[in-house]
């Protein structure tokens, strides 16, 4: 069972850029001392922010793309048997390790009751809808919406937790925390907040507690919402369509 363990990490402080730094490398460095007795193969997914990698193998996003997004790029550039998504601020104890290796043949597992830490074999999303595909290339998903997209192909393969304590939720923050996965002590901010990404809390609707309908009303406004966003700001670049577009092919030659 080959490993391939992805790190992501998104911009939590992007308008304090040091800050941001500061951030993302105390959680590497704390990443790194766990890891280095693994043998797993390691890379970064750096979303949307830029530190030192420790000379780790790095996948940048110059803008923050949504979980979803991210795991389909964990699936797409797994060179192992298996790609593990790892949040920055999450490490997998050496119990989890272990358990996961005993997991080989299984499709896609996670450590927690919430999928924190996501387990699944290379080519899981290989069938996945070209619409569900699209929408998942949308970053205003964020996090409440990104990963439901494809929770529904993670099921079709059995998608279960792998602890005995799955149903149990952490007394002591932060939560989820049991035998095969725990937070990393620090500041654990919320990014969706933090980059104000929308939210079912925002219209009123707490912890999905309402019907289909109600759920699908207010999705449906949100993604409209956001479509219109996107479509001034791709408006705003009219002028560069008309005034590049006729010199397409007729760029300027410089001897020197």
């Amino acid at each position: 069972m080959r490993l391939h363990c992805f790190i992501c990490a998104t911009v939590v402080f992007p308008e304090d850029l040091v800050a941001d730094l500061k951030h993302h490398s105390y959680f590497l460095h704390a990443q790194v001392a766990a890891l280095q007795k693994t043998g797993v193969q390691l890379t970064l997914i750096q979303n949307g922010c830029d530190y030192p990698a420790l000379g780790i193998p790095v996948i940048r996003n110059p803008i923050a793309k949504n979980v979803a997004y991210n795991w389909l790029l964990c699936d797409a550039n797994c060179t192992g048997d298996y790609w593990v998504f790892l949040p920055e601020d999450s490490r997998i104890t050496a119990a989890g390790w272990e358990a996961i290796r005993k997991r080989n043949g299984r499709a896609c597992f996670t450590l927690a009751k919430d999928p924190k830490a996501l387990i699944c074999r290379k080519g899981i999303f290989d069938g996945l809808a070209p619409e569900v595909r699209s929408t998942c290339d949308l970053n205003f998903m964020g996090k409440e919406f990104g990963c439901l997209l494809v929770r529904g192909e993670l099921d079709q393969h059995g998608f279960h937790s792998i602890s005995p304590t799955w149903s149990q939720v952490s007394r002591q923050p932060p939560l989820w925390a049991n035998e095969y996965i725990e937070m990393i002590r620090g500041e654990h901010p919320n990014a969706n907040v933090l980059r104000r990404m929308p939210s079912l809390d925002n219209y009123g609707i707490s912890g999905y507690k309402a019907s289909a309908a109600q759920i699908e009303e207010v999705y449906t406004k949100i993604v409209k919402e956001n479509m219109q966003q996107l479509t001034n700001d791709a408006l705003t670049c009219r002028s560069l369509i008309s005034n590049f577009g006729p010199i397409l092919t007729d760029v300027p030659y410089d001897p020197s």
